[in-house]
């Protein structure tokens, strides 16, 4: 196949202009407490380029390599023009740098990228494709890159004229399906919604109808080949005159056959209750203008243990009361056929000015649940937003406190021309230690696309709590991946009371060396009736830190 050089976007005057003349200093990353947002679409030099826009990000993480990141969007060369392309960039030190590369296909109009990647590190995007004179969509083409992201295999129609919003999934149970591509989009010229490949994105087969169409939603394949989706069910038209019927209910979609080649996939659908409904487009003042709140997120929990295989589904939604829009979060245990009720992961008190919309979630493989969306709580304006991450580690039961991860960007400017909306989605992949998201804002005073890592660190110490435990910086008796300090708990060997095990500790004993017991004394580790060294050495080896050093 025709391959698509890394470094092909450099015939294109248009980039080698963007990325000289307009280049200004290079770009510090833009902190938030232990939280950093790194620019992705920056020129070879790490500059800001002046004048383009970006959006709509789409990110994958490399399941054999976790340094190799690659990151899709929709790539504006001036934000005074309606035309964009298939932006790309990829890392390979795990999102602290970015090498942007262009255009896919320069000189062609794409929209509405997503990408995945496979068990063996292949990458798959798919857009939608414009007509050479950027009239219509053409055609939904998926196009797959064998090294990283750094350059890709000539395009492969997978879906003939009209199509929009079509998501991505790339099956990585190790089953008969494993390879296997699906595709499903709205605005079905046929009514034909869904398409999958069985030749990893060669060729795809005839599109084929969904009994109800999951829209503006996300697909996951779970561990044993199950396909997922979740989504808005809309109506037939947009009413323009009566805003309410605009406010969808939200439907579950899974299927069991979809990894069979030998089968036509069936589909199961069930309709969701999220605790509010959701809102198409708003059209009226609001952080996206004339965009979506956000897509409804499907996630799948491949962790051993007891929740392996739950399913969740996040979604942005429009409650009942004041508030404007909440992220709401349900749970399925049994396949989904049945739901928890609808949990309100944001915690901030409903008011009449409080956006929380763009919200993202994905599963870590130790069984995390993380959660990142857009947030007004603290501008108290639609027009300004940051991003809020919470986790939880009980299968969405509970969830962590909010914490804001990000400076605050006005959501409301330098939209690309006839657009009046930073994008129709963002993207979180889940990793043990944290998760990694791709988001656009607007730091530069124009609409940029940005890479954050964030990670659950419950003690304010600047680093996961996965690594906290993992490096033995605190201790986690209990083993439920929340660090000692962080509980209400009793640690066996802490004498100071401080729910660890350090020097701290040990000196405690080593005072007390060489002294009988009369009551039972914390210090008699060995419970033998008197304090000596061999208590120290007994405690020393229960240390939850290195060498037993001090906080």
């Amino acid at each position: 196949m025709t391959r698509v050089s890394a470094m092909a976007w450099l015939s294109s005057a248009a980039w080698i202009a963007a990325a000289g003349s307009n280049a200004v200093a290079a770009n510090a990353p833009h902190r938030f407490g232990a939280y950093a947002s790194i620019q992705i679409n920056v020129d070879s030099d790490g500059n800001n380029i002046v004048g383009d826009a970006a959006n709509e990000p789409a990110l994958a993480i490399n399941p054999l390599d976790p340094t190799n990141l690659v990151a899709a969007w929709r790539q504006f060369d001036s934000v005074a023009s309606s035309f964009r392309q298939a932006g790309w960039a990829y890392s390979a030190d795990g999102g602290a740098s970015w090498h942007f590369s262009g255009a896919i296909t320069p000189g062609e109009g794409r929209s509405n990228p997503t990408l995945d990647v496979d068990a063996f590190g292949h990458f798959y995007f798919q857009s939608l494709h414009f007509d050479p004179t950027y009239t219509f969509v053409q055609d939904i083409q998926v196009i797959k890159s064998l090294d990283g992201g750094r350059g890709w295999e000539a395009p492969v129609h997978a879906h003939g004229e009209g199509g929009d919003k079509a998501q991505l999934a790339v099956d990585r149970s190790g089953g008969p399906g494993d390879g296997h591509v699906y595709l499903n989009w709205r605005d079905c010229l046929d009514g034909k919604c869904f398409s999958r490949s069985l030749d990893r994105a060669a060729s795809f087969e005839a599109p084929i109808e969904l009994p109800e169409n999951p829209t503006f939603g996300t697909m996951r394949v779970g561990g044993d080949g199950t396909l997922y989706m979740a989504g808005r069910l809309e109506y037939p038209y947009f009413d323009e005159e009566n805003m309410d019927r605009n406010l969808h209910k939200h439907i579950f979609v899974k299927s069991t056959n979809a990894g069979d080649a030998n089968q036509k996939p069936t589909f199961e659908v069930r309709e969701i209750d999220m605790g509010g409904l959701a809102p198409l487009f708003l059209f009226r003042q609001n952080p996206n203008q004339y965009g979506p709140v956000g897509d409804v997120q499907m996630a799948v929990n491949s962790a051993i243990g007891a929740r392996q295989g739950e399913l969740y589904v996040l979604a942005t939604v429009d409650p009942s009361g004041p508030d404007n829009l909440d992220v709401n979060f349900i749970r399925s245990s049994d396949g989904g056929e049945t739901w928890s009720a609808p949990i309100r992961v944001n915690d901030d008190t409903p008011a009449a000015n409080h956006w929380n919309w763009f919200g993202m979630m994905g599963v870590a493989p130790n069984g995390r649940i993380d959660a990142v969306w857009y947030d007004t709580r603290d501008s108290n304006s639609y027009r300004v937003s940051q991003l809020y991450y919470s986790y939880s580690w009980d299968g969405g039961s509970t969830w962590s406190k909010n914490q804001a991860v990000s400076q605050s960007f006005d959501t409301t400017i330098a939209s690309p021309h006839g657009s009046l909306k930073i994008g129709d989605a963002t993207t979180l992949v889940s990793r043990a230690d944290g998760a990694s998201v791709a988001y656009t804002a607007t730091y530069n005073g124009e609409q940029d696309v940005y890479y954050l890592k964030v990670f659950p660190d419950c003690n304010a110490n600047g680093w996961s709590d996965v690594a906290d435990v993992a490096e033995r910086r605190v201790g986690d008796t209990n083993t439920n991946h929340i660090p000692d300090v962080c509980e209400t708990i009793t640690v066996a060997g802490d004498l100071d009371g401080d729910r660890d095990v350090d020097q701290a500790d040990v000196n405690f004993v080593i005072a007390k060396r060489n002294r009988r017991v009369v009551d039972a004394d914390p210090a008699d580790i060995d419970r033998n009736g008197a304090v000596n060294v061999l208590d120290a050495r007994k405690l020393a080896l229960s240390c939850t830190r290195p060498r037993c050093a001090l906080e």
